[in-house]
């Protein structure tokens, strides 16, 4: 069998005048054509996402997916008998950053396809450079509709980018609906980023259009911030009954804690991030009662037969760790969008390529533009040339923390 050999590195790349912390797979020069067409025996993927600092939980899980899907088409003869090889750059989800590994990668003539980066602000950095290469970009962790749609879901999206990303109206529909049937005085608060923004737009929209409800108070924040006591204040001024947040776990950790300390004792109803590490382990036991929005794959029992793969491998290389989660027997639901988003996004990439029998962006991009009922661990994915998103609201559910004996656990919200 032949095996993925990956050689990583932590370092400094100064591009442009910026520096970078990257993280690099070796690679072997073999000689290269234009336009991402690959003479090489070997096909190469560029990626950059969050590996390192406060949001790294994104980055690293990308990057562990990732892995998991060379490994395994690796193991079964690589893509049309060649290899696949991966070489990461670390942006830390910082904007400039993310552009900058993005410029990096492309000056790489064997790279044939981008995967990342997390977050809306690298999203909406790295695209346009992407766009104008015309190179594919695999989309996959929850951003702003604009990252692949800049005219909005009911225009075209951009040719080169296909999503696995829990975008964030397909969020907001879910989170909107559910406020607005259970509460009438809701408050809401999400970070300044387009990510926050424009969710919260979403939400507000629905609850006023579909429901009748005006919000008794709308916050925002700045992602990293920890003290939030201004804004929480007001909430509570308010007489919110309840609080709906757009937002990253660290920063939802920060919250909840305010909370407790100004005695805002009502239920948080909150995006993805609700149900993600730095959450848990900021927050601690206040995580009780929480309720967030979550594709629900992992959630399962039994899981699907491509869930349970993934899970089996997943547990077979990297064993019980933070990332898989505290309960020994099945996966925490978090590794939808941290690890199994990219795996899925990789193993669609790679089926198109195969089918494409070519490594040049406009024969993956058609061949993407052909994928048809493909099962992977998150969803069933279909693409067209109108359709360019993965992830619908049927994929997703509401999970709620709560206390069985000693541990504290996600259950479906009932």
């Amino acid at each position: 069998m032949k095996k993925l050999f990956l050689i990583l590195f932590v370092g400094i790349l100064f591009v442009s005048g910026c520096s970078n912390s990257a993280i690099n797979t070796s690679s072997s020069s073999k000689g290269s054509n234009d336009s991402g067409g690959s003479e090489n025996d070997t096909i190469k993927i560029g990626m950059t996402s969050a590996i390192t600092g406060p949001y790294s939980e994104y980055g690293e899980g990308n990057k562990r997916g990732i892995e998991l899907a060379i490994e395994k088409w690796n193991e079964n003869g690589g893509i049309n008998g060649k290899e696949i090889e991966v070489k990461i750059l670390d942006d830390q989800l910082v904007p400039d950053k993310a552009a900058t590994n993005i410029q990096q990668l492309l000056t790489d003539s064997e790279i044939v396809a981008i995967i990342g980066p997390a977050g809306s602000g690298p999203g909406l950095a790295t695209v346009p450079i992407t766009e104008a290469k015309g190179m594919v970009h695999m989309n996959i962790v929850p951003q702003t509709v604009e990252v692949t749609y800049p005219n909005g879901t009911d225009n075209a999206p951009r040719k080169n980018v296909f999503s696995f990303a829990l975008q964030n109206d397909v969020e907001a529909n879910v989170l909107g609906e559910f406020a607005g049937e259970n509460w009438e005085k809701i408050a809401l608060l999400h970070e300044s980023t387009a990510y926050g923004k424009s969710g919260m737009d979403l939400i507000e929209g629905m609850l006023q259009d579909d429901f009748n409800v005006k919000p008794v108070a709308r916050e925002e924040y700045n992602q990293g911030v920890s003290d939030m006591t201004s804004q929480l204040s007001k909430i509570k001024s308010a007489g919110a009954e309840a609080v709906v947040v757009v937002g990253l776990g660290a920063d939802l950790a920060n919250i909840k804690k305010g909370m407790d300390r100004l005695g805002l004792n009502v239920p948080l109803v909150a995006t993805n991030g609700a149900l993600s590490l730095p959450y848990v382990e900021g927050a601690g036991d206040l995580v009780l009662g929480t309720i967030g929005s979550m594709i629900g794959a992992l959630g399962q029992e039994p899981l699907s037969s491509e869930a349970q793969e993934f899970a089996d491998a997943y547990k077979e290389k990297y064993g019980v760790d933070r990332y898989w989660g505290n309960d020994e027997n099945s996966p925490q639901l978090f590794m939808s969008l941290n690890v199994a988003n990219a795996y899925d996004g990789a193993n669609v990439l790679f089926e198109a390529i195969k089918n494409a029998e070519s490594t040049k962006s406009e024969d993956i991009i058609k061949a993407l533009e052909s994928i048809s009922d493909f099962k992977g661990v998150n969803a069933t994915y279909t693409f067209s040339e109108q359709k360019h998103h993965a992830i619908a609201e049927e994929a997703l559910n509401l999970f709620e923390y709560v206390k069985e004996g000693e541990d504290i656990k996600l259950a479906p919200y009932k």
